[in-house]
């Protein structure tokens, strides 16, 4: 039953089993909380609300029975200020008492703790009056209501029914404590047998279900993996057993059924192996038409050599023309060199000039500050001019300093004059160098025209070039005719032979790893085998293509290349490479013709050899080309 469980569905199981555990131990454990936290608190509520005021009332009463007889005693030493203190603390003591049994009368008790409450109530208002009227006769200074023996009898009777009452109640109390006490114990103990009972329940869930996962899952899935594991080692004699009908047994029928059809695979590719190898041995026919077509490519080979002659000519006079252009070009670099060179001589000059120019500048700005001191002076020599008598000498001095500066003026001007002259000069000189730069310029210019002279003569010799090349051409495409017969046949040859070898190679190896079954193997019949041979029609010799399509013949060199079938011999037999040995070859396309070189004008079109049909055929192949 277990067996066919689905996955999913044991795995829900799983889960809602250990949900509802989980659910269970949290409503335990919440229920256990609860109550503890309840006795707790009653708990509490005995030791603070009761026992502690209960205690603090009996205290309290104690006090006031003291401040009383220490009032008594005061008043029965005349100590007037004494008795006032004892009487004001004992007032205080009776309304600590009635507020703490206030609250003790109020807190929430059982009927038996309300009966003792009562009684304590009773007696403790038949006490606090005795007091209040003993203390009010101490204040009218009478002790009567004190210390008569009447009043003190009453009063103790009331003090012993107190003792007795706080003693019966503390007897409860104690008792209640230890109920409440045993209780927690109790619930302790049910807590702690329900932890083991959940824990073992847990224990035996957890149990439970690692077996049905191991037994259900696991296990499956170890064995689904060993099957794999021979399979990736080539084991496929190994047996898989479907043993359930859920997620796992669908998996090992998958895993049968892969292994099913891997066997027939590999059977399949073994019994292909010998048939490519049988097609490989046919291939190697197409090698007997090579000899018969070089005897045509030597025929070719003749005519380019005498165009090869008349290109050596015309590039002969290319190369004379070239070397007269060279010089040209030499002489021409040697008068743009001596342009430059008086070019830099007009630019030499022109720095000249601006040195100069710039010298006259500071000679100005030298005129410009002695004008200034003349100024300065000329207008001293008015002050000093102004002032008569003794005083006229300082003019006199005044007057040679201002001579001193004109002469020095006139010096300044006579400088610049010099420097404007020698800068029209330099000026000229530069004029004259332009001059000879424009000469310069012309001789460039006739250099130049020569060499396009040059160009044009070379220009000529290069169409006389071009009609060699032609002859080229037409030689080539002559060549090309029988190349391309020869080319197409190695191709075929060389390419489907080493291919074939190659991949039956490789076969071979890859499908060694495995082992299989004697009783397994699917033999191929053997008219498979001829009607896939018998399918392949029987390939056209190739005829030459015309020379005015022609394109670069393209040879493949890997072995694993898709192939195409290998030309029919010259006897007529049919030849072909069984599709049935290599099912993932390509078909070429015969429509499409062969590449072939384009070296310029095209020649005439060749003509066939007799015998020879139309054909032609695309190379299609991944691999390095050859151009023949």
């Amino acid at each position: 039953m277990l067996k066919n469980l689905t996955v999913r569905t044991g795995m829900l199981l799983v889960l809602s089993l250990f949900v509802s555990g989980l659910l269970l131990a949290i409503g335990f454990t919440w229920n256990n909380a609860q109550r503890s936290e309840q006795g707790f608190q009653n708990l509490y509520d005995v030791a603070t609300n009761r026992v502690e005021v209960l205690t603090s009332l009996r205290a309290a009463l104690n006090e006031n029975r003291l401040y009383l007889a220490l009032s008594h005693r005061d008043y029965l030493l005349n100590n007037p200020n004494g008795v006032k203190a004892n009487v004001a603390k004992a007032k205080e003591t009776e309304q600590k008492i009635e507020s703490i049994f206030r609250r003790f009368h109020e807190s929430p008790k059982d009927p038996e703790g309300q009966k003792i409450s009562d009684s304590i109530d009773q007696a403790l208002k038949g006490y606090l009056g005795m007091a209040a009227r003993a203390v009010q006769g101490f204040g009218d200074g009478d002790d009567t209501e004190y210390a008569s023996p009447s009043r003190a009898a009453d009063r103790d009777k009331y003090v012993a029914e107190l003792n007795q009452q706080f003693d019966a109640y503390f007897a409860w109390a104690r008792e209640l404590y230890a109920n409440l006490t045993g209780d927690a114990s109790r619930q302790t103990d049910i807590a702690t047998i329900g932890a083991v009972i959940l824990l073992a329940v847990a224990l035996v869930l957890a149990l439970g279900c690692w077996l049905y996962i191991s037994r259900s899952v696991l296990r499956p899935l170890a064995q689904a993996g060993d099957a794999l594991g021979l399979v990736a080692a080539g084991d496929l004699t190994h047996r898989v057993d479907v043993t359930s009908r859920n997620e796992i047994g669908q998996l090992f029928v998958s895993l049968r059924k892969m292994q099913e059809s891997l066997t027939r695979v590999i059977a399949q590719v073994r019994q292909g192996v010998d048939e490519i190898n049988t097609g490989a041995t046919e291939i190697a026919q197409g090698n007997t038409d090579l000899s018969s077509r070089t005897e045509q490519q030597a025929a070719s080979l003749e005519e380019t050599a005498a165009s090869m002659e008349e290109l050596s000519g015309t590039v002969k006079q290319n190369a004379d023309n070239a070397r007269q252009a060279d010089q040209l070009a030499g002489n021409s670099m040697g008068v743009a060199r001596r342009g430059g060179e008086v070019v830099s001589e007009v630019v030499t000059t022109m720095d000249a000039i601006s040195a100069s120019s710039r010298k006259i500048a500071e000679i100005v700005n030298v005129i410009d500050g002695i004008a200034f001191q003349t100024n300065i002076l000329a207008l001293n020599a008015a002050v000093e001019a102004a002032r008569a008598g003794e005083q006229g000498k300082g003019f006199a001095v005044v007057a040679g300093e201002v001579r001193t500066l004109a002469q020095r003026s006139a010096q300044a001007a006579r400088e610049i004059k010099t420097l404007i002259e020698d800068s029209v000069s330099k000026v000229e000189a530069g004029s004259n160098q332009v001059e000879r730069a424009g000469s310069t310029m012309k001789e460039i210019v006739d250099a130049v025209q020569r060499v396009t002279d040059i160009m044009g003569e070379i220009s000529a010799a290069t169409q006389e070039q071009s009609s060699g090349i032609e002859q080229v051409n037409r030689a080539v495409a002559q060549m090309d005719e029988v190349t391309q017969q020869n080319a197409a046949l190695v191709e075929e040859a060389a390419a489907a032979a080493g291919s074939l070898e190659s991949q039956a190679q490789q076969l071979r190896q890859a499908v060694s790893v495995f082992r299989i079954s004697s009783q397994e193997v699917i033999e191929m019949p053997a008219h498979t085998v001829a009607a896939a041979r018998s399918s392949a029609p029987a390939r056209k010799p190739v005829q030459a293509a015309p020379a005015a399509v022609s394109k670069p013949v393209a040879r493949k060199k890997a072995p694993g290349a898709a192939l195409p079938k290998p030309a029919a011999p010259q006897g007529g037999a049919t030849s072909a490479v069984p599709r049935a040995a290599a099912p993932d070859r390509e078909e070429p396309d015969h429509n499409e013709p062969l590449l072939r070189p384009n070296l310029g004008k095209a020649g005439p079109a060749g003509k066939g050899r007799p015998g020879a049909t139309s054909h032609t055929q695309k190379a299609d192949r991944d691999d390095d080309w050859e151009t023949f």
